[in-house]
């Protein structure tokens, strides 16, 4: 992590770096979210930062408090046992504000996971059967390996060391089943809602990945199983992610450490990403475990989603993990002419705005200033001249109740939708679709059909609702439960005793 106490010397030591990013961000974009998007993190999923939100708290009586959510450890089965899903103990997981617009970050919430194990000699894993196999709260002897975690704060004022805002937080265990972990919600996931001294709360756990896209059909050329609001297949329905999420009062994330006078003031747009590292060094042991030691690497980094894999090139997506937003020159040379806009040309038939792409700038990498076309008060900007991967959240912008939100966000004129920060409501698919093709009023030459009306067929979590209370996220799947993809076998080949006969063309009968 980056010395704040420095960060003034660090920013003019880098400014000639960023300056050249001013001009060549003007292809930023997102639509979705980032599952194993560099070579290097997608085989090292337990550090895989996939999604990011920051949003005023929805839940009534919380309006004064941001709730902030970074999820890794992507696309997990609810039944991939005995060992399931856990927060590594060697990874440092963070998120980060940035609420003075020079890129580095100025506030950052540490989040350190510890695991024990009660029972060695069982054949399981999490679970284990020191009583009655059942894991009924979250300090049943029968939860075998259970994890721990602390949360610090640093900033300017705290120094290096950060101030520890709690620790010993118990995580809940994965969703095994409704005979190891029933009542799931209530015996484990609600109980694992920690308050912090400051008022606000805390979670880390397993949570339903609410995220929805049609991912096959997206990375197939864009040949989507629709273009429209439905009639795409959620390819993320059933899977499971590991959440981050941490409740603020508004002022301890702003500037002047006050509650921003207006949407416009000076101090009303904090930036909010997330990040993954790990030691320098890796010590494998003669017995076969491992430790590490040295500083701190970042390879994992979340702001607005997806752009590591459709911005970032193959060659230059593990560097990218490793920089802070101040260092996001190194996309410069290859974003002028946004490639998935080009391909869009090509398979839809549609004109797109030529580059270089500035309302993209304005929506993603600076902020968006007040203007005629959003009206009076409203505004993301957040920039100190230079552009800045990372997601905007104006604080002082009013909540739209769960009722009336809209999933289009701006575009559908809820103003507390992206890109004013992401909720797990907003479908970022949709919206960043239209932006790439030009189709939203910033670029009025091409905002008509289909380019302000394209989709990728999933307009909802088919699953369900959001929790209307923090931590929001749905309860995860549980393992012995079949997910939408999961296929039974037919009559004719269950339950008959009989082994498979190979056929003359090799395949099993």
């Amino acid at each position: 992590m980056k010395d704040l106490l420095y960060k003034q010397s660090l920013k003019m030591a880098r400014i000639f770096t960023v300056m050249t990013l001013f001009i060549a961000l003007t292809g930023l974009q997102t639509f979705a979210s980032s599952h194993a998007e560099a070579p290097l993190i997608s085989m090292d999923r337990f550090a895989d930062n996939t999604d990011t939100y920051a949003f005023r708290s929805l839940e009534p009586g919380r309006e004064g408090f941001v709730t902030l959510i970074a999820n890794y450890i992507p696309l997990q089965d609810p039944s991939g046992g005995p060992q399931y899903y856990r927060f590594n103990d060697t990874v440092l997981y963070e998120i980060k504000i940035d609420n003075t617009g020079d890129g580095l970050e100025d506030i950052v919430y540490q989040f350190q996971f510890s695991t024990r194990t009660l029972n060695g000699n069982t054949v399981l894993g999490m679970s284990t059967v020191n009583e009655d196999a059942v894991i009924s709260s979250l300090t049943d002897i029968d939860y075998n390996m259970p994890q721990t975690y602390s949360v610090t704060r640093i900033d300017t004022r705290s120094g290096r060391r950060g101030m520890v805002l709690g620790g010993g937080f118990i995580v809940p265990p994965s969703n095994i089943g409704p005979r190891v972990t029933p009542n799931y919600e209530q015996n484990l996931g609600q109980p694992a809602v920690y308050n912090l001294p400051n008022g606000g709360k805390v979670f880390a756990g397993q949570r339903d990945e609410y995220f929805y896209i049609d991912v096959g059909s997206v990375f197939d050329g864009l040949n989507l199983n629709s273009i429209g609001a439905n009639g795409g297949i959620d390819t993320t329905q059933g899977y499971n992610v590991s959440s981050i999420a941490i409740e603020v009062p508004i002022q301890e994330l702003t500037r002047s450490r006050q509650i921003p006078a207006s949407s416009t003031a000076p101090d009303a747009v904090v930036g909010v990403w997330a990040t993954a590292s790990r030691r320098s060094v890796t010590v494998i042991n003669a017995d076969g475990t491992r430790g590490s030691q040295g500083a701190w690497r970042q390879i994992s980094r979340l702001g607005n989603p997806l752009v590591n894999e459709v911005v970032i090139p193959l060659r230059l997506k593990d560097a990218f993990n490793s920089l802070s937003p101040v260092n996001d020159a190194v996309a410069a040379p290859f974003v002028l002419d946004p490639e998935l806009s080009r391909l869009m040309s090509f398979v839809f038939g549609i004109t797109v705005p030529p580059a270089p792409r500035n309302d993209l700038v304005a929506i993603f990498a600076t902020g968006i200033p007040e203007n005629s076309i959003t009206g009076p008060g409203y505004t993301t900007f957040l920039s100190d001249g230079q552009p800045h991967e990372y997601l905007r959240l104006n604080v002082a912008i009013p909540i739209t109740p769960i009722a009336n939100q809209n999933r289009l966000g701006l575009l559908g004129g809820d103003i507390a939708g992206f890109p004013n920060g992401r909720r797990p409501f907003d479908d970022v698919t949709d919206i960043g679709l239209r932006a790439l093709a030009g189709g939203t009023p910033f670029t009025p030459a091409t905002n008509m059909a289909p380019n302000n009306t394209l989709g990728d067929g999933v307009s909802a979590n088919p699953e369900g609702p959001l929790l209307t209370r923090f931590p929001y996220l749905r309860t995860p799947n549980q393992g012995n439960q079949p997910r939408s993809s999961n296929q039974q076998l037919s009559e004719t080949k269950r339950d008959t005793g009989n082994l498979p006969v190979v056929g003359t063309d090799g395949l099993f009968k």
